[in-house]
């Protein structure tokens, strides 16, 4: 945007007055030199993605970026843990079940949408002056097709699916400190006549599927389907991609939902962390981070879906995307969307842990 804004100056002045006018454009460029930026986002090479396209925008203006990887919810604990001391980053990513704690418990700062200019290419409901949206998800079921058929069981289209006798101890399953967790237990109670607030349906198919394993970072559940212990993992599409891209065969259902629904959203969320001394990097950072750039190359290297319109509509023209992603404006409004003031995760950790304990 600054070499459009440069070229158009230039096409409409004197020499004499770009030279006398260049001090004021160089005034707006930001200087970050001597600054340093802490980044809380997901670990497994998500870090090394977003500092890849975003991060160096910022190093290249002189800050340092480093990143504090962990999931959403051990991220607002280290929140927790630090309140009355000075917080351990300066910008948060949260998901969709920790922005609303993360905002409650007084931990983000307003942001100064003056210097996130690039919010102009994402749907209004993206973006206020508490949270910017970073990316979306679509979950569900990563499958081998190979290994199905030597079993004899069907492709998947629902959750229930993955309850047949050949796939005992054969698939794995998110685990519940995750942030797809809650689409998970939703979509699943949903399709069983439960609710985003009756999630005892959900439960249940987490206690019959008997999995191999709970996995708390996709590239475990990766690892399983690359050595053949597993033959499904409920994950969102963008694994589906990168194994893909890995040379695994895999294939992801989207899951039908009840009579008419199809797939389940997930977001994510960017926050500046209140008192950050860094507050004006944090925001550049954010901006770069739902640039064009940043959201495509994210979609095409991680898989995500991107928020910026510009970047999803050029999705299209990617073949492994376009089959594993629901693009379509009709397709994404079927997707179920978890109501968190419905849906209680709290409750639901609860209920989980004690589900967990009484199968050992």
């Amino acid at each position: 945007m600054r070499k459009l804004g440069r070229r158009s100056f230039l096409a409409g002045a004197t020499a004499a007055s770009a030279l006398l006018a260049a001090p004021a454009i160089r005034a707006q460029t930001p200087n970050f030199a001597g600054q340093t930026l802490r980044v809380a986002t997901f670990g497994g090479g998500w870090d090394r993605a977003v500092h890849k396209y975003a991060g160096v925008k910022l190093e290249a203006l002189g800050a340092k970026v480093e990143y504090v990887t962990a999931p959403p919810r051990d991220n607002l604990a280290k929140l927790i843990a630090a309140r009355g001391q000075a917080a351990p980053f300066d910008v948060v990513e949260m998901a969709d079940l920790t922005w609303v704690d993360t905002y409650e418990a007084g931990f983000i700062q307003k942001i100064n949408l003056d210097n996130i200019p690039n919010r102009k290419e994402l749907l209004p409901t993206l973006a206020d002056e508490w949270k910017v949206a970073s990316w979306a998800t679509q979950e569900g079921i990563v499958w081998h097709p190979e290994r199905f058929a030597a079993a004899g069981v069907p492709g998947p289209e629902r959750y229930r699916d993955l309850l047949h006798p050949a796939l005992q101890r054969k698939i794995a399953i998110i685990d519940i400190s995750q942030a797809g967790i809650s689409q998970l237990l939703v979509g699943a109670s949903i399709d069983e006549g439960g609710s985003q607030e009756n999630i005892t349906a959900g439960l249940e198919f987490v206690r019959k599927a008997n999995p191999f394993q709970f996995w708390r970072v996709g590239a475990q559940a990766v690892t399983l389907m690359n050595s053949g212990d597993i033959m499904a993992s409920t994950m969102h599409a963008g694994f589906a991609v990168q194994m893909r891209r890995a040379g695994l065969p895999v294939k992801f259902t989207h899951p039908k939902v009840g009579p008419t629904k199809r797939g389940l959203s997930k977001e994510g969320w960017l926050g500046v962390v209140k008192g950050t001394p860094v507050a004006r990097a944090a925001e550049f950072f954010i901006n770069e981070y739902i640039s064009y750039d940043t959201q495509f190359g994210l979609a095409t290297e991680r898989g995500v879906v991107p928020i910026n319109n510009r970047a999803r509509d050029a999705l299209v023209n990617d073949p492994l995307l376009k089959e594993m992603f629901l693009l379509s404006e009709a397709d994404v409004a079927n997707m179920v969307s978890v109501d968190f003031t419905k849906f209680n995760l709290d409750d639901a950790t609860q209920r989980w842990s004690r589900m967990i304990t009484s199968a050992k």
